[in-house]
């Protein structure tokens, strides 16, 4: 295990309490349904500076993982070690890079690329749940 995925994990358990996340899409994809929540498949990797600056700054705040609590099932993917049965819909044009997926419509309401501020962040997410018929930030 190396050491930007411990850096992954830490982050994980720092936002545990803010939002669940499932590294395999399909469960995600279930859990948000069964919630009525949007899915936002994040993709990283290892080394990604800006990948650990969103770990450990961005989703901590609180008004970020409010949003990620309430309205989101994060579904992290490592670019190096995709899951072969990934929608080709969801490839990353780089890291850090986020897809805002509707499951109840499926269809991808937004899509977000680099490291963003809390401020803008937030802004984003609410953007993408603007564009949702049942999910309402």
């Amino acid at each position: 295990m190396g050491i930007r995925t411990l850096s992954l994990l830490l982050a994980l358990v720092l936002v545990a309490f803010a939002s669940r996340w499932y590294p395999d899409f399909k469960e995600g994809v279930e859990v948000s349904k069964s919630q009525n929540k949007l899915v936002m498949v994040y993709f990283y990797e290892e080394g990604c500076t800006y990948c650990k600056y969103m770990e450990e700054v961005v989703f901590i705040e609180p008004e970020v993982s409010d949003l990620m609590e309430r309205f989101f099932v994060v579904v992290p993917i490592d670019v190096e070690n995709p899951p072969k049965d990934l929608d080709r819909r969801f490839k990353a044009v780089g890291t850090p890079s986020f897809i805002i997926y509707d499951p109840f419509e499926d269809r991808v309401l937004l899509q977000i690329f680099g490291m963003q501020e809390a401020d803008e962040f937030t802004q984003l997410l609410k953007r993408a749940c603007s564009k949702s018929k049942r999910v309402n930030c």
